[in-house]
C-alpha cells in the first residue's frame, strides 16, 4: 500500500502521491532530467476491460472465485468472515495514531466501532472523531500501547496476518467494496514477514489494490468523470529513501465504480513474475527483470540481492482504510471532505491458494491475458566502492562545485515532484538546484555503507549557502541527518529572503538532539550515518544550495572541552612509548571528579596525550589550557612533569615544565597559551592545533608513576 515514506509494518509508511499510478521514473532518470535530458516519462497505459465483471453479490457461499474454478489452485487459507467477530487466530489489529509516516489523519483502533464482522462481512469504518493514542506504531522502538500523546481527527482500522498467515507465492483473492469521497484511501496489500533484505522497501511490498477519493468529480474536470481507478504496485530497491516503485492502474468496464459494489481483487505471484486481476480480468504483469533489491550487510557494505529478490520470501496480508495523507489529500479536490464520513470498506472474503503444480515456485497455474500491460520497472543502480575516510575532517566538504568523492546525489521522489539539476551561477560556479511541486519528497547526499561522523558532535556545524527562489506560504524547510529509519534527526531552517544567497549554520549537536518529528524519541546516530545531508521542503519550493559542509565553529564557544568524564569528539586518548608501555584506563575517581583517565607508566620513555588525529583547529581565540592531575604513586626522587601543545609534528610548543603536583591530591593547572608560544624552542601555531595536551613525567625517569587526568579544556 501507498508509496510509503516509512515501512508501515515497522510503524513507518510512505506516501503514494500520484493521481495516475504508472511505471515510475527512476531516481537516476530524475537526476538526468535535471541535467538537461527530456522531461518525459514512459508510462504504462491505463487498462479498461470490456469483459463483464464477475457476480458482485455479497453471498460468499455462492461465490467460488477463480481459485476454485482452476483446479490447479488449491485453497490453503481463507477467512469468510462468517463468525460473530474478527478471528484473532488470523488477524492482528493495529493500535496507533501514527499517521503512517505520510501525514494520514486517522488513529487505528481495536474498537468494534472501527472494525467488526457484520452479516458475513468484515466492515472497517472510518469515523470523524477526535481520538488520542500512541504517536508511533508497533515496531518502532519508542512504541507504547498506553501512550495517548497524539491526537487525530479520524478513527479507522488496520488488520494484518503477520505470523498468522504468511506465504511465498500463490493466488490471493479478496472480494471487497470500497469507500468513497475525498480523502478516503483503502488498501489491500502485503509486506514481508521477516524483512530478509533489510528495512522498507529493500525487502519489498506488494500492493494488490489501493484507491483514493473514489466517486469524487475533480473540480475543473470538463468530463465530470467520477474517480474510479484502482492501482496495483510493487515497492522495492533499497531501504527508504533509496526505494523505487512501479505499477499500473485499472478502471472497471462500462463506468462501474469500486465504491458501488463488491469486486474481486486478485494477485497471482510466482517465482520471477507477479500478475494483477480485477473480476478475473488480468490487467498488469511485473517480472523480476524489472525489480531488484540492494541491502547493507553486517559489515555495512551495500550488496546486490539475488535476481528475484525481494519477492522470494514470505509476505503477509494487510487490510486497512486510511484517511487523508500525502496521496489522498493531495489529488482530486485535495484535503479531506469530512461531510462524507462515516465511510466503510467491506470485505466479503479473503482466500489464499497454492499452485498444486509447483508449490515451491508457484509456476504452472497462471491465468494470462496477452493484452495485459507489462510494467517495465527499474534496473538496479551500480554499487560503487565507498571511500574509507569519508567525513574525517578537519572539514567535511560535501558539495563545492561538485559532489565529494564517495557521496552520491539521490532523492526520495515517488511522484516525480522533485527535479534536481546542477547549474552554473556567475561568481559561484556550479550549484545544486531543487524544484519541488507537491508535499512529498526530498534530496540528499548518501553514503552507500555508513559513516562514523561522531567526531562532529562536539562543536561541529552543518553549514551551507542557500538561495531561495520561490516558496509557497507556510511551507517549512527541513534539513536532516539520517542514520536509517527511524534514527533520523531534523530541524527547521529559518527561511532567508528571496533571491539572496545566505549562509545557514546549524549546530550538529542541536540538530541531532532535536530528534525525529515523525517518530518521537528517535534520533540520528552520528556513528552510523547513511545520509549526512538531507534537505526537504514540506510543500512547493525552488531553491539553490552551495558550499555544503561540516566544519568546526570554535568561535561560537567560550571553552573547548577535550575531556570531562569522557573524551569528547573529535579527540581521542593515546600514547607514544619508545619502549615498554603505558596502561590507560577509565576509572571512577569519586567525589566531584567521577570518571577520569588513569595512566600507569611501565617505561621511562613515553608520553600520553589527547589528540584529534589529522585535524588541526584554530584555537587562537582561547587564552589558556586547563586540566586537573592527581598523582597516585610516584617512586622517583626527582619528580619533574612536563606538558606540550602540538600542532602536527614537528610543530609544537616543546617540553614545558609544570609545578610538581602533590601525591594523592588533585592539582588544577591553568597555563597561558601565550607562554607556550613564546617558550624557548617553541614552534606552536595556535591556528592548527591537533593535540591540546601532551603530559608526561620527565623523559627518562617515569617508571612506576600512576597519575589521573580530568577536566582538560581550552578556555578564554
Amino acid at each position: 500500500m501507498f508509496n510509503r515514506k516509512l515501512p508501515l509494518n515497522l510503524a513507518l509508511s510512505q506516501a503514494f502521491s500520484s493521481a495516475k499510478v504508472i511505471s515510475a521514473v527512476s531516481l537516476t532518470a530524475l537526476l538526468l532530467i535535471g541535467c538537461g535530458s527530456d522531461n518525459e516519462t514512459e508510462t504504462e497505459p491505463e487498462v479498461e476491460s470490456e469483459q463483464a465483471p464477475v457476480d458482485s453479490g455479497s453471498d460468499s457461499d455462492s461465490d467460488t472465485g477463480s481459485g476454485q474454478e482452476n483446479a490447479s489452485w488449491s485453497l490453503v487459507w481463507s477467512d469468510e468472515f462468517d463468525g460473530a467477530e474478527i478471528d484473532a487466530t488470523k488477524w492482528n489489529l493495529a493500535h496507533n495514531c501514527y499517521g503512517g509516516g505520510n501525514e494520514e489523519l486517522q488513529c487505528y483502533t481495536q474498537r468494534a466501532d472501527n472494525s467488526q464482522v457484520v452479516d458475513g462481512k468484515l466492515v472497517i469504518t472510518a469515523l470523524r472523531e477526535d481520538f488520542n493514542g500512541p504517536a508511533v506504531a508497533l515496531g518502532d522502538p519508542n512504541y507504547d500501547a498506553n501512550d495517548t500523546s497524539k491526537q487525530q481527527p479520524y478513527t479507522s482500522a488496520r488488520l494484518d496476518s503477520t505470523h498468522k498467515g504468511d506465504w511465498k507465492y500463490g493466488r490471493f483473492e479478496i472480494k471487497a467494496k470500497m469507500p468513497q469521497g475525498q480523502g478516503t484511501w483503502p488498501a489491500i496489500w502485503m509486506l514481508p514477514t521477516d524483512w530478509v533484505y533489510g528495512p522498507w522497501a529493500g525487502s519489498g511490498e506488494i500492493d494488490i489494490m489501493e484507491a483514493v477519493n473514489l466517486k469524487v468529480i475533480t473540480n475543473g474536470d470538463e468530463s465530470q468523470t467520477p474517480e474510479s481507478r484502482v492501482h496495483g504496485t510493487l515497492h522495492y530497491g533499497k531501504a527508504w529513501p533509496g526505494n523505487v516503485y512501479s505499477g499500473a492502474e485499472y478502471s472497471l468496464p462500462h463506468g462501474a465504480n469500486p465504491a458501488d459494489d463488491f469486486h474481486v481483487y486478485a494477485l497471482e505471484w510466482e517465482q520471477d513474475e507477479i500478475r494483477w486481476y480485477v473480476d478475473d480480468v488480468h490487467f498488469a504483469t511485473q517480472r523480476s527483470t524489472g525489480w531488484y533489491s540492494q541491502y547493507t550487510d553486517a559489515e555495512g557494505i551495500l550488496q546486490q540481492a539475488p535476481e528475484d529478490a525481494p519477492y522470494n520470501q514470505a509476505f503477509h496480508m494487510i487490510l486497512n482504510f486510511a484517511v487523508g495523507g500525502t496521496w489522498a489529500g493531495n489529488v482530486n479536490n485535495t484535503g479531506v471532505d469530512e461531510s462524507v464520513f462515516p465511510q466503510t470498506m467491506e470485505v466479503d472474503y479473503v482466500r489464499v491458494y497454492e499452485c498444486s503444480v509447483a508449490p515451491t515456485t508457484g509456476s504452472g497455474c497462471a491465468t494470462i491475458d496477452e493484452a495485459a500491460a507489462v510494467v517495465e520497472g527499474h534496473q538496479p543502480p551500480a554499487i560503487t566502492t565507498p571511500s574509507t575516510d569519508i567525513g574525517a575532517g578537519p572539514e567535511f566538504i560535501m558539495f563545492d562545485d561538485a559532489l565529494a568523492q564517495g557521496l552520491a546525489l539521490d532523492g526520495y521522489n515517488p511522484d516525480g515532484s522533485i527535479t534536481l539539476q546542477t547549474l552554473t551561477v556567475e561568481g559561484r560556479g556550479e550549484v545544486l538546484q531543487m524544484d519541488k511541486v507537491g508535499a512529498t519528497g526530498n534530496a540528499y547526499f548518501s553514503y552507500p555503507p555508513t559513516a562514523d561522523l561522531s567526531h562532529w558532535a562536539n562543536n561541529g556545524y552543518l553549514v551551507f549557502d542557500i538561495n531561495l527562489l520561490s516558496i509557497d506560504d507556510n511551507v517549512e524547510l527541513l534539513v536532516k541527518i539520517d542514520s536509517g529509519w527511524p534514527n533520523v534527526s531534523d530541524i527547521n531552517v529559518t527561511l532567508p529572503e528571496l533571491n539572496t544567497w545566505t549562509e545557514v549554520k546549524i549546530s550538529i549537536a542541536e540538530l541531532v538532539a532535536n530528534g525525529n518529528r515523525f517518530s518521537p524519541g528517535s534520533v540520528a546516530d552520528l556513528a552510523a550515518v547513511v545520509n549526512p545531508f538531507v534537505i526537504e521542503a514540506l510543500g512547493n519550493i525552488s531553491l539553490q544550495i552551495d558550499n555544503v559542509r561540516y566544519e568546526y565553529q570554535l568561535t561560537e564557544v567560550d571553552e573547548l572541552v577535550v575531556y570531562d568524564d569522557e573524551v569528547k569528539p573529535p579527540y581521542s586518548i593515546g600514547h607514544y612509548a619508545a619502549n615498554g608501555l603505558v596502561d590507560i584506563a577509565q576509572v571512577d575517581a569519586g567525589g566531584d571528579y567521577g570518571a577520569v583517565t588513569q595512566f600507569s607508566f611501565n617505561t621511562d620513555e613515553a608520553v600520553v596525550y589527547y589528540q584529534s588525529t589529522g585535524l588541526g583547529q584554530d584555537v587562537s581565540q582561547f587564552s589558556f589550557v586547563e586540566f586537573d592531575v592527581n598523582v597516585l604513586t610516584d617512586p622517583r626522587s626527582q619528580r619533574d612533569f612536563n606538558i606540550k601543545v602540538d600542532c602536527g609534528h614537528p610543530c609544537s610548543s616543546g617540553d614545558f615544565a609544570i609545578t610538581t603536583p602533590d601525591i594523592a591530591t588533585w592539582t588544577h593547572y591553568k597555563l597561558a597559551l601565550a607562554d607556550l608560544v613564546s617558550h624557548a624552542g617553541s614552534s606552536l601555531d595556535l591556528t592548527q592545533v591537533d593535540t591540546p595536551l601532551v603530559i608526561f613525567p620527565a623523559w627518562g625517569n617515569q617508571n612506576g608513576v600512576v597519575m589521573q587526568v580530568d577536566n582538560v579544556q581550552l578556555t578564554k
